[in-house]
């Protein structure tokens, strides 16, 4: 039987399929196999940032005084011209350095990868280069490839390795000058296509590279997405960083250590300095104490973990190649409660429920996590909203010391024993529960007096993307809009 209803649903769907764009050769690229490797990526949670070259010479000072700005670009903040900042490569002989040393302290740290700056602003190669003499084969009395060398530890220690590359380049003629639009000027047609040829040359000669973490320059569109495919094309997958710009990359970048008050709905990793002032090594940079600092970065590791997010810790080694007893001692100090603690953090997920007043939360099936940051008065755990009933609660330090939990009108409340050995930093309690994870949403939605459920932008609960054309046009977007 004839059925008009069903014909022009058929003539509907060929036309839709037919008008639906065919995937791109990028897209295709992107296939399973890359999700695969993103999931695996974001499961990671902490890895080690490198940030080593010729700036670390001058460590913050030049002629006599202290420059201020970031260590790393002393070049543009003191004004050198290229011809005086090239004579630096003659005293770059970093002879202290041990890739297999740095290897074995990220593994002590609890960090799970390394990417080094292989190329920073100042246009410097820590990389045998054939499109510039300016590295550090051609240029210094080393005569190494540093890039090369801690690539090799990595793979012997299973480490993943990534570089990082600076889009914006202070000593090719071809580039802008430094002096012209802070970080993030365009990229001419020349420098586009010198850092394509250099790009090909760091994943063609140094075995896998499991990250490219791009870094500031304006480039177009059209820029951005040339290099995604030639990266994809070479090594498909390698992940790239989100500051190649214009939504081409893998997972997105927070600005410098910067952590998202805002719900994420992709990737992301949140790239943090050992100081806020400096990344590279700076001689006359202030510290505190050492386990002052272990707590800030524990407390941002967490959070940033809890929100669903990669943590990217940076080290600036010192020109010879030693890293600052105090940095080594951080991190040593970090790693002590990862192996402790790991279990709360490695493959972990975020949870919908906002931050709480003692801490964060993270997740596994049929586990929460409880990072105790606070400890409350009370001795005294309460999550407003949790509905599932909790079978089993107690340290994570400490499994056989079983702790009194009840829930009660959407409360959960865990007593914390006095026999509970504190952690000097952050005090873990895990939650047991089976089953599904219930709980009542912060923003909930009431039927009106017509019954129906009403949603809107305004009740909705938002996840965002952090991105834009450049560093400083980059912002919170939405991307996912859930009731």
């Amino acid at each position: 039987m004839f059925n008009l209803k069903s014909l022009i649903l058929g003539y509907i769907l060929i036309s839709l399929v037919s008008c639906m764009p065919s995937k791109s050769e990028l897209e295709q690229l992107k296939g399973k196999q890359n999700q695969e490797y993103l999931a695996k990526w974001q499961d990671q949670k902490f890895s080690m940032f490198i940030h080593w070259g010729l700036y670390s010479i001058p460590a913050g000072i030049w002629d006599g005084e202290r420059i201020t700005g970031y260590s790393e670009q002393i070049k543009g903040h003191a004004r050198i011209s290229t011809e005086e900042y090239r004579e630096l490569t003659s005293a770059f002989n970093p002879t202290m350095w041990n890739a297999d040393s740095i290897a074995l302290l990220a593994m002590e740290a609890g960090m799970k990868s390394i990417i080094i700056t292989a190329k920073h602003h100042d246009g410097f190669c820590m990389f045998a280069s054939e499109y510039t003499p300016f590295n550090v084969l051609d240029a210094t009395p080393y005569k190494k490839d540093i890039v090369k060398d801690l690539a090799e530890a990595c793979k012997r220690h299973d480490l993943k390795f990534g570089v990082y590359f600076s889009l914006i380049d202070w000593d090719y003629a071809d580039a802008l000058p430094f002096t012209s639009v802070r970080n993030s000027d365009s990229i001419p047609p020349l420098h586009h296509e010198y850092n394509l040829n250099q790009i090909r040359e760091l994943l063609t000669n140094y075995g896998e590279i499991t990250e490219l973490w791009f870094d500031m320059g304006a480039p177009t569109y059209e820029q951005s997405k040339e290099i995604a495919l030639l990266v994809k094309k070479l090594q498909p997958n390698c992940l790239v960083s989100g500051r190649i710009w214009n939504d081409q990359g893998d997972f997105m970048v927070m600005g410098d250590n910067y952590q998202p008050e805002f719900k994420m709905g992709i990737p992301w990793q949140s790239p943090a300095s050992m100081f806020r002032e400096t990344w590279s090594y700076r001689s006359w940079q202030e510290r505190p104490s050492v386990e002052t600092k272990i707590n800030e970065k524990l407390q941002d590791l967490v959070k940033v973990v809890s929100s669903g997010g990669n943590y990217l810790l940076n080290i600036g080694p010192k020109a010879d190649g030693t890293v600052v007893l105090f940095e080594k001692q951080v991190l040593k100090g970090i790693g002590e409660w990862l192996e402790k603690n790991g279990k709360s953090i490695y493959e972990t997920k975020e949870l919908p429920f906002s931050k709480q007043e003692w801490g964060f939360i993270t997740s596994k099936p049929g586990k929460l996590y409880l990072h105790t940051v606070n400890y409350p008065e009370n001795n005294k755990l309460t999550i407003q909203g949790l509905k599932t009933d909790i079978s089993k609660a107690y340290p994570l330090s400490d499994p056989v010391l079983l702790l009194n939990s009840k829930n009660t009108n959407n409360i959960c409340e865990i007593e914390l024993s006095e026999k509970i050995v504190r952690d000097k930093y952050i005090t873990v309690i895990v939650l047991e529960y089976k089953g599904e994870l219930l709980y009542t949403p912060a923003n909930s939605i009431e039927l009106d007096e017509n019954g129906e459920f009403i949603l809107t932008s305004n009740n909705a609960e938002t996840y965002h993307s952090y991105s834009g054309h450049d560093y400083y046009s980059s912002k919170p977007t939405v991307v996912k809009m859930k009731w």
